[in-house]
Order: C-alpha cells, then structure tokens, then sequence
C-alpha cells in the first residue's frame, strides 16, 4: 500500500465509511492541489475523472481509494475513542458502552466482559421487563442505571484500552467471511480472564 498523508487518508476513509458527503468529499478533491504529488499518476487521473454525481459513485471511489486506506488503523481509533469515552462517562458514554455489546456480537470477543455485562444493560434497559430502549426511558432511570455501572466499568474499559495500546489486541486489515475485521489476540491468560464474565452482574 502506498504511503500517502495522514490528512488525505483521513479523508479517504471519511468518505468510503460514509462520513462525509461526496459533494464535500468532490470538493476537497479539486482543492487539494498536493493530492497530485502524494497520489501515482493513473490513481489521480482516475480520482479527477470521476462523476461525482453518478449512481455508482461509491463503488467507483472505493476501486479508487481504497488502496491507499489502512482500516485497521482506523478502527482502532474508533475502538480507542470508544473506550476512552467509557472511561472518562463523558456525554456520549451510553452510547459507547452499548456499541461495546455490538463489537462483541460482531467477533471481538476480547469485549466479552464489556459486551454483555454493561453494553447488554444498556442495549436492553433492564426496566419495565425490558420492554424499552435507551432513549425510550426517563433521564432520570438512564442515570439510575449509569451509577450502577460505574465505578466498576472503568476498569474494565481501561483494560480493553490498555490491551490494544500495549499490542495485545491486534485490529487488522482484513475483513472476515462476516464482514467484520480480523484481529490478533496477544494476550496472556491473565488478562483473558479479565475480558471474560466471572459472575452475573445483579446491578448492586
């Protein structure tokens, strides 16, 4: 793969995850003059030459770009941000210690702990006999819920940070046969059984 700028990979990536739209993404383009130098002559010519406004735009960027995107690298950001957010219950950590429920179910069993432990309570309030989602329940349960979480999750967060960090959770860049990527798992028994459920949460 060849090595091109941060920024220009950043945008690369925003674009084929559907994070910005292609008119913004059409622009950037045609105003950055030094994609010229950082991209090989044909890969430019083919980026500049795009209908921007066509049907396939996506497919025809992603035959493009996407070669010069590390996704691993990526995901780990959105892993680590996710995390981080856990950890310091910033405005955004129900959200994230939900999607731990979802990274777990989607194969990264590393998040076992997180997943089913906290990411599960979130993802299915265990109020009303489970009839509502998140945001379907008062302000006032949603914080009732997150102070029985925490102290205790933010070890277990930091654990799963510290993990990937240190290189013991390898995310790379490759998708399996689900669609979802691939990663190493380095890490030694001990901190196996960290990730792992040792006793059913009772929410006290």
């Amino acid at each position: 793969m060849r090595k091109i700028s941060e920024h220009s990979e950043q945008k690369f990536y925003e674009v084929l995850k559907y994070k910005v739209s292609i008119q913004n993404f059409e622009q950037w383009v045609y105003n950055t003059k030094e994609l010229e130098m950082e991209l090989p002559p044909n890969s430019y010519l083919e980026l500049i030459s795009l209908n921007f406004k066509g049907k396939y735009i996506y497919l025809e960027l992603e035959k493009v770009i996407s070669q010069f995107v590390n996704n691993g690298k990526f995901e780990i950001k959105r892993l680590q941000n996710h995390l981080k957010s856990i950890i310091y219950r910033d405005e955004k950590c129900a959200e994230s210690i939900e999607m731990t429920y979802d990274l777990y179910c989607a194969g990264y069993n590393f998040l076992r702990r997180l997943g089913l432990i906290y990411g599960l309570s979130v993802a299915s309030p265990p109020i009303d006999d489970y009839t509502k989602t998140w945001k379907e329940i008062s302000r006032i349960e949603q914080e009732g819920l997150l102070n029985k979480l925490y102290p205790k999750i933010i070890l277990d967060a930091q654990n799963a940070l510290n993990w990937i960090e240190n290189g013991k959770i390898i995310i790379k860049d490759s998708i399996n046969e689900y669609g979802n990527y691939e990663y190493e798992d380095l890490r030694n028994k001990e901190e196996i059984e960290q990730g792992e459920i040792e006793v059913n949460f009772d929410g006290n």
